[in-house]
């Protein structure tokens, strides 16, 4: 992975970087209030334009 990559994983743990880091296909995230979703949403986003050019 780039250094770009790294910017966008760092401060996420195992779950939510496995969110982030899916590419193929739909991803479904479910959890409570305050665990990340908006955080996941938007690092995926940012993944997806700069590592696979989406």
């Amino acid at each position: 992975m780039s250094d770009t990559t790294s910017v966008f994983l760092k401060d996420l743990n195992e779950d939510q970087v496995a969110a982030v880091s899916h590419y193929l296909g739909p991803a479904l995230v479910v959890a409570g209030p305050g665990s990340g979703k908006t955080r996941v949403l938007t690092h995926r986003v940012a993944f997806l334009i700069e590592e696979k050019k989406v």
